[in-house]
């Protein structure tokens, strides 16, 4: 019964994404850029633990679909940087906003204190992670 309800949500995630043909790896890289403003290619590779061509060849997608675009400042021609475009701001408006549609009534029932220990328990369970991740890059 449970599977059925988390298959359903993120079934409805897959179909957002899908309505603004954007993979979750071209998702991610446009609310990286849009969350901490311009990035290198190779900031953002390390960010996301994918290799620079992986990052040439989302980033390309997403010039693309004028979704983000490339700086190159004056003084450094050699640095490129990504940033979002007024577009893609838009576009992760809408879906936000759709997702808040798919996600409606899943927190509606939680008290103040549920919820504080759900998100203590997520930063937690982010925290683990990073120092698994970080084990294996030693």
């Amino acid at each position: 019964m449970y599977a059925t309800h988390i298959t359903r949500f993120v079934s409805g995630f897959t179909k957002i994404l899908a309505t603004y043909d954007l993979t979750d790896s071209q998702y991610w890289l446009l609310q990286i850029v849009e969350k901490e403003g311009r990035k290198t290619c190779s900031s953002l590779a390390e960010t996301m633990d994918i290799t620079l061509s992986a990052v040439t060849n989302l980033s390309n997608k997403l010039v693309k679909k004028g979704l983000i675009e490339r700086i190159v400042p004056e003084h450094d021609r050699r640095t490129t940087f990504l940033q979002i475009t007024e577009q893609g701001e838009r576009i992760i408006q809408q879906m936000i906003d759709r997702y808040t549609v798919v996600s409606e009534g899943m927190w509606t029932s939680f008290t103040e204190e549920e919820l504080d220990l759900l998100i203590s328990s997520y930063r937690k369970m982010v925290t683990n992670l990073e120092q698994a991740a970080n084990k294996r890059d030693v």
